[in-house]
């Protein structure tokens, strides 16, 4: 990363003058500069978008982007200027991510996706727009990023995307592109406003949603799960102020909260706020991601058990699956 350095001096025990060097973290060109070839521009039909390259397999490259640039016509713009043409592997409506190939005969890589979320309320994120081919420039963000909440991408979705809310204006040809933190590390894909929004806010579906999509569509074609339609937050994660108010002792760390039950929620009239989720199928659910992983093995209209605690009553009732 590039650094700017302040001057700070003081004098020693001896009366001699210490320089120090202060290190100013705002120039972000170097992780620009570090990404900015794992991220595309997409025309599709009459528009542009961006996706972000996720992976490379015997000479063809798999790009992430939202599903508006699903059309029978995609050409990628690479970083270095070259297009290349690209088909669809698939798409999911209820988070409006597509996945595409694209064969390409120059070296390239892409963003890695880990398995751990490494995104933190009031984390500095940078967003990378795909090259722009009449421009030739590339759109770069940059803001403080939320931690995960739980939206639905549309007025109809029963499943709720685990998404980041930033303080940053991300334009329509961003839509697709990368959300990356300080580091260059992908936390993230930029999308259009989800359902219930800010207009002073942009939003990006969360890395660990965003590869569960992907490798379902990379398996399937589709993406299969079920979905509980609810809010829960991990109790593990709540400031001891929030255990406090809610009844939690403040070394629990296991189960989820639940703070909110949709009222189309297949666990209307069973959950409701403040009750804590311990299992759901016998699987332990401490964590979003633990939740997420157990939906994803799932489908629409599959029985399952949840198990819960309320007021210190240990309770387990069956439900089926949006």
């Amino acid at each position: 990363m590039t650094y700017q350095l302040n001057r700070l001096s003081n004098a020693d025990s001896e009366g001699n003058v210490v320089v120090h060097n202060k290190v100013d973290t705002n120039d972000i060109s170097s992780v620009v500069s570090q990404v900015r070839t794992n991220v595309v521009s997409i025309a599709s039909a009459d528009d542009i978008y961006s996706g972000v390259i996720i992976e490379k397999e015997e000479g063809s490259l798999y790009i992430v982007s939202v599903s508006e640039a699903v059309s029978d016509q995609i050409t990628v713009t690479f970083d270095s200027g070259a297009k290349k043409s690209a088909t669809v592997v698939g798409y999911d409506e209820d988070t409006d991510v597509c996945v595409l190939k694209c064969d390409v005969d120059f070296e390239v890589s892409g963003f890695h996706l880990t398995d751990d979320s490494i995104v933190k309320a009031g984390c500095n994120a940078i967003g990378v727009g795909g090259r722009n081919s009449v421009t030739n420039n590339i759109s770069i963000n940059s803001g403080v990023c939320s931690e995960e909440g739980s939206y639905r991408m549309h007025a109809n979705s029963v499943y709720l995307a685990e998404i980041y809310e930033m303080d940053m204006n991300v334009s329509e040809k961003q839509y697709g592109g990368a959300l990356v933190d300080i580091s260059g590390n992908l936390v993230g894909m930029l999308i259009h406003h989800p359902n219930e929004y800010s207009s002073h806010m942009s939003y990006a579906l969360s890395q660990e949603e965003l590869k569960k999509v992907y490798r379902e569509i990379r398996k399937d074609g589709k993406v299969t799960r079920g979905s509980l339609d609810i809010c829960v937050r991990a109790i593990k994660d709540m400031e001891s102020y929030e255990k406090n108010e809610n009844g939690f002792d403040l070394d629990t760390m296991n189960g989820l909260f639940v703070s909110d039950v949709n009222s189309d929620s297949c666990c209307y009239g069973i959950l409701m706020y403040g009750d804590q989720i311990l299992k759901v199928n016998d699987q332990q659910v401490d964590s979003l991601k633990d939740l997420r992983n157990v939906m994803y093995s799932l489908k629409s209209n599959d029985e399952v058990e949840i198990t819960y605690v309320r007021d210190g009553t240990t309770s387990t009732s069956g439900v089926t699956l949006k």
